[in-house]
């Protein structure tokens, strides 16, 4: 027992510092070992707590040609392998290593020709660290945190490596100066196995291109449990340069494992799949042929050679309508554009993606109109029945007249007419057209739907369903309404004469209407038209001590006092607080600014760069904001004078500023948008002793 507590103080003794002590307390119980293979000229150190220790053991077989040194908590390559001048292969595993760097033993690292780090704690490879490893056939840095690799660290000038091993680290991206040494050789042997990282792509920083392989080349990239969710074959094919699919052959001999990965099996992956499924009859043992679905969860698992064409879709963006979905199948070239009820606008939709066919559904009460657009040309179904569609455009028939469309879906909507171009309208075969469910008007301008629907059934669907809404054949179908009851009424004098002062009463009023609702209307009258000032505006009875509070920053003082005055001179005036005037002695400033809010019909917060720096200023906003909240019946209104610093602004005010409107001091009619903004307060009416209130 006591010769063991006088070892443990000895080897105390020798540790130097806080890590030594860490060090030792990992190795106590841990025998070191220096053991040597002399068939193998094999040496293995394990365990080594000192570099003396470990220093001793290599000058014993200082001819070692291989050396595994575990175990001993090395941070980095020693200096002191110089010792050992016929090391070929060198390793390193199971330590603390954090950085790969050979200097001071750039001999030894020029003849390596293995090298072995695997469970180390290394994050990064710098450009530069591996340059001297000339002769190196395999490195292992399985294990470790690698998370980057700079471009440029696997250079030309390892030009014997054959096997890079990066197995269970965490990069997110493998870049193809991993094979550097192409611009070498035209007979290439290597493998990078890249498993089990976090990589979503390929990058390539190192030019790589077609070019650089031959038939020989034999290149093996293992990528399987990463992130990988799609392949994109256009991006790839740019960035090795390939413009004619005949250049594949010199890949001949290469290989890419992806499997195991969460492919998104979209239309973004349909040319590979069609690739797979043509040409996997050349080498059917290649792990690319087997490359599986993760999603969609309808093809999760199913061999992506196997996905049936039409399940290549994807959602597309570009182009596609406000509310509206879009999807392409890209096998079909097809995109379907689906609009439910979200969808607001009164015509079908200005632009959507491109493609040779594209099928466009709508159904929405608030389509009341069909107009021509651009991409109607492509148009394969067209369906915007149960919709409330009163109008067709000519230019709509005139556009998809001579398309290949398919359908034409117009039924169940508001129509009571529609174009007479469709008369001369030529159906091809197949393409059909319904407008059932529609109430039509059967009168002398609709006669000629009779015959026209005679002379398509075969076009134009459930004709007995087709029927008239008003005049003699009410609720027959139109094919069976004789050509007498088709009659137009006539209008007399009177009837004129009634309709042109109805029209005349109706736009005086929708005038007026428009002129009380709609601001831009009031402001415009206001600036022009002097009486508008009060004709123009809400009226309110004065029941605070003021009408108008006005927070601001003293160093506004000079626009402020402007605004004051004017409003001050309004007729009736406003009763205007502010602070540097009105606030009550005795009183906190916060006590005056909540004091002062409260008694005042309306906030007028005149907001600039100064009034955000302002603490007070900005509790001002925040009280007064609290306030409108409680109660919609108070005004605040918001003056900006300057262009604001976004980085300075609130929470709360960015998020009032982005949803309520504000006046800029800049705008060439901010004196009328602010009396627009403002009501009109006047005094309660006195009541005395002979007022018909108190009179008998």
């Amino acid at each position: 027992m006591a010769m063991v507590i006088l070892v443990t103080l000895l080897l105390l003794m020798r540790c130097s510092g806080a890590n030594d002590l860490a060090i030792f307390e990992k190795t106590l119980y841990k025998a070191f070992e220096c053991s040597y293979d002399k068939g193998l000229s094999t040496l293995k150190i394990e365990n080594g707590v000192t570099d003396e220790q470990i220093k001793e053991c290599l000058k014993t077989y200082e001819y070692t040609e291989q050396l595994m040194l575990w175990h001993s908590h090395l941070s980095n390559i020693p200096k002191y392998l110089n010792i050992l001048r016929y090391l070929v292969h060198l390793d390193l595993s199971n330590n603390d290593i954090t950085e790969v760097t050979f200097e001071g033993i750039e001999g030894i690292c020029q003849q390596l020709t293995s090298l072995s780090l695997d469970n180390n704690d290394i994050e990064a490879l710098r450009k530069g660290d591996l340059d001297c490893l000339q002769s190196l056939q395999y490195l292992y840095l399985g294990n470790n945190k690698l998370k980057f690799v700079e471009n440029g660290t696997f250079s030309v000038r390892m030009k014997s490596i054959r096997y890079i091993y990066l197995v269970n680290n965490s990069l997110t991206v493998l870049d193809l100066s991993l094979l550097s040494k192409l611009k070498l050789s035209d007979d290439v042997r290597l493998i990078v196995n890249a498993s089990r990282n976090f990589i979503t792509g390929i990058t390539n920083s190192a030019n790589i291109t077609i070019q650089d392989f031959t038939p020989n080349t034999s290149v093996g990239i293992v990528a399987t449990h990463n992130n990988i969710t799609t392949a994109n074959i256009k991006y790839y094919f740019e960035m090795l340069n390939i413009s004619n699919p005949v250049q594949l052959y010199r890949l001949w001999n290469c290989g890419f494992d992806v499997r195991f990965n969460p492919l998104i099996c979209d239309c973004a992956m349909f040319p590979l799949a069609d690739a797979l499924k043509t040409f996997r009859h050349i080498d059917a043992d290649n792990p690319l042929f087997s490359v599986t679905c993760g999603s969609p969860s309808s093809l999760e698992g199913m061999m992506l050679r196997k996905v049936p064409k039409n399940q290549f879709n994807c959602s597309v963006d570009v182009n596609c309508p406000n509310k509206c979905i879009c999807n392409k199948t890209a096998a079909l070239d097809l995109v379907t554009i689906r609009c439910d009820g979200n969808y607001f606008e009164s015509n079908i939709p200005m632009t959507c993606p491109v493609a040779r066919k594209i099928n466009i559904n709508i159904k929405s009460n608030k389509l009341t109109k069909v107009s021509s657009r651009a991409y109607l040309g492509n148009v394969s179904q067209f369906d915007v029945s149960q919709c409330a569609i009163i109008t067709i455009e000519t230019s709509f028939v005139d556009m998809i007249q001579n398309t290949t469309f398919d359908a034409l879906l117009f039924n169940d909507n508001g129509l009571e007419t529609i174009p007479k171009s469709f008369k001369n309208f030529n159906f091809s075969n197949g393409q059909v057209l319904t407008l059932d469910g529609n109430p039509f008007n059967c009168d002398c301008h609709t006669r000629w739907m009779k015959s026209w629907l005679h002379s398509n059934k075969k076009h134009i669907l459930r004709q007995n369903n087709i029927r008239c809404a008003t005049g003699p054949g009410k609720n027959k179908p139109i094919i069976e309404v004789p050509d007498n009851l088709f009659i137009c009424e006539t209008l007399t004098n009177t009837d004129e004469v009634l309709i042109v002062i109805g029209s005349v009463i109706f736009v005086a009023l929708v005038f007026i209407i428009l002129c009380y609702k709609s601001k831009n209307i009031q402001v415009f009258m206001i600036s022009h038209f002097d009486i508008c000032k009060y004709c123009c505006r809400r009226r309110k009875l004065r029941k605070l001590s003021f009408d108008i509070f006005i927070p601001h920053s003293c160093e506004d003082d000079d626009v402020v006092n402007k605004i004051v005055d004017y409003l001050e001179n309004h007729d009736p005036p406003y009763s205007v607080c502010i602070g540097e005037k009105n606030f009550k002695p005795g009183l906190t400033i916060s006590e005056n600014i909540l004091d002062a809010i409260e008694s005042s019909q309306t906030t007028l917060l005149v907001i600039s760069n100064n009034f955000l720096r302002s603490t007070w200023c900005n509790m001002e906003f925040r009280e007064a904001h609290m306030r409108f909240l409680r109660d919609r019946n108070i005004n605040m209104v918001l003056i900006v004078l300057e262009e604001l610093d976004t980085k300075i602004i609130c929470k709360e005010l960015k998020i009032y500023m982005d949803t309520h409107v504000y006046i800029q001091y800049t705008d060439n009619q901010f004196w009328a948008k602010l009396l627009q903004s403002l009501p009109i307060i006047t005094d309660p009416p006195l009541f005395t002793d002979e007022s018909p209130l108190f009179s008998n």
